[in-house]
């Protein structure tokens, strides 16, 4: 099995924390690596291994955001103004918060005996 998760790491501040349930995701609100790592062992799961994928995070994250301002006129007529915008500012959030360290990636993989 292998599947990638965004996570809030642990040992933030009461407010780094708060900014980065606010910048991530809605399902992210709780550190939640170390349960995957310790659900998949219950589950039967060995050779569990977790690799940081962070910075290509922050880089695919730079990049769509960068592509969709390229791509800002056709996507106001598509999605509104509003909407499009709405989104931008999310990416922007997102793409700091993840400079600061506040949202990480990873990739976990195990396999069953």
């Amino acid at each position: 099995m292998a599947f990638f998760t965004i996570f809030i790491p642990e040992g933030l501040s009461e407010d780094a924390y708060r900014r980065a349930v606010i910048a991530g995701a809605p399902a992210i609100e709780t550190p939640r690596r170390r349960q995957h790592q310790e659900m998949l062992a219950s589950a039967g799961f060995v050779e569990v291994s977790e690799t940081d994928v962070t910075a290509e995070f922050l880089e695919i994250a730079r990049r769509w955001f960068e592509a969709r301002e390229r791509r800002a006129d056709d996507l106001k007529k598509a999605l509104g103004e509003d909407e499009f915008l709405r989104g931008q500012t999310e990416s922007r959030g997102t793409i700091a918060a993840i400079e600061a360290g506040l949202l990480k990636r990873s990739l976990f993989v195990a396999r069953r005996p």
